[in-house]
């Protein structure tokens, strides 16, 4: 059975840090300026915010334990408010905020609802996670533009991890074309094991912003949430908001 991210030993156990942080595609350059048509699938979405969904209600919208033949199951649960699980700022504000506000971590008023699951596939070994949160108001729109604002300038940052720095270098790929506005990028790190890098998928589908993670180490993992996983999972979403 694979294990959850943050259940990694000793030096990997850094990526910990990757639920505040970014990461990036060893193949593109840090440097290199996002190009600002790959912020958002759908730039002019409307900045207003659907009808909140409960805890209850996004559990009950999540994607179901064993979805795909190739998946190990693992069930929904919801997020005890309080609970922030940061560990360390990233040295970079702009990166701080931009993962805080992917994982539904930054402070908001009212505070979102908020489930999360996790997912392993056959073969692979780190997995991934799915957050799914609800605001109040507008918050979903003040959320993703936190991401969306923070990829125009987070190229890469440093925190302390369980053992060692964590060094995650934060590359944007092009977004996806769902729900009302979505981004992709990747955050890269060496670790002694091989490469880290996580993928991020956030997506704002109504009053629920969606993130989804994948880790790789070492080129040896799948290296992207499955994508009609991630279509189902925002449809469901859209269903319980209609």
């Amino acid at each position: 059975m694979a294990r959850r991210a943050f259940g990694l030993p000793a030096l990997i156990a850094g990526a910990a840090l990757a639920l505040v942080g970014c990461e990036v595609d060893p193949g593109k350059a840090a440097s290199e300026p996002a190009p600002p048509e790959l912020a958002s699938a759908s730039p002019s979405a409307p900045a207003y915010a659907s009808r909140p969904l409960t805890a209850e209600q996004l559990v009950a919208a999540a994607l179901p334990a064993g979805r795909s033949p190739d998946a190990y199951g693992h069930p929904v649960s919801v997020r005890k408010p309080g609970v922030s699980g940061r560990k360390s700022e990233p040295s970079d504000p702009a990166c701080g905020r931009m993962l805080a506000a992917a994982h539904a971590r930054q402070p908001s008023r009212p505070a979102p609802a908020v489930a999360e699951q996790t997912f392993n596939w056959r073969g692979d070994i780190y997995g991934g996670n799915s957050t799914l949160a609800s605001y109040g108001n507008s918050g979903a729109v003040a959320a993703f533009a936190e991401v969306s604002e923070g990829l125009s300038t987070c190229r890469y940052y440093e925190g302390e991890g369980p053992t060692t720095t964590y060094k995650g270098t934060v590359t944007v790929d092009p977004a996806p074309r769902l729900g009302d506005e979505a981004v992709q990028f990747e955050v890269t790190a060496p670790t002694e094991g091989g490469t880290h890098v996580t993928q991020y998928t956030v997506v704002r589908a109504g009053s629920v912003v969606a993130t989804f993670t994948k880790m790789s180490v070492g080129g040896l993992d799948v290296r992207a949430f499955p994508p009609a996983l991630i279509a189902q999972q925002i449809s469901l979403l859209q269903q319980a908001q209609s």
